[in-house]
């Protein structure tokens, strides 16, 4: 039997993009570039739909500001794209842990459980989701009202 110590070991941004070997811990056995895509993705894609979010909030305000309803269906295909881009996140993690654990097996008396954030991430893509579909309702609805409203005003 050998005993097996952990430390845990804080990673600075450089190391989050650092290459994954084939062997994990020999430098010598290659570039796994599966596992380091994968890696990156997860790293990244939250970053990339959290500006999604952003921008369709700006776009929100701008709509607001200027009474119109086309940028709200802008707004939901970005809260749709930002969903997108939650799901795939949370595909590469759990691909990339399930590539790891083959390469490296957990030990017995370790529990490989997700946590509580894994399971935030499964809630906000369909609530991304939601939030998009009824955007675009909200908006093209309200087009649809709008336009009968001029129909009757000429009429």
């Amino acid at each position: 039997e050998t005993d097996m110590t952990t430390n845990c070991i804080s990673f600075s941004l450089s190391d989050q993009f650092m290459e994954k070997y084939i062997e994990p811990g020999n430098h010598n056995s290659g570039t796994d570039l599966n596992r380091t895509y994968l890696w990156r993705l997860q790293f990244l894609l939250p970053f990339v739909s959290l500006g999604l979010m952003c921008f369709g909030a700006l776009i929100g305000l701008c709509a607001c500001a200027c009474r119109s309803l086309y940028p709200a269906i802008a707004t939901g295909v970005l809260h749709f794209l930002a969903g997108l881009c939650t799901l795939g996140l949370v595909g590469c993690y759990v691909a990339g842990i399930e590539l790891l654990h083959k390469k490296l097996p957990l030990p017995d008396d370790v529990r490989g459980e997700f946590g509580w954030s894994f399971c935030l991430a499964c809630v906000a893509a369909p609530l991304q989701f939601m939030a998009a579909a009824l955007f675009i309702w909200a908006a093209r609805t309200n087009r649809k009202e709008f336009t009968l409203l001029k129909a009757y005003r000429v009429a």
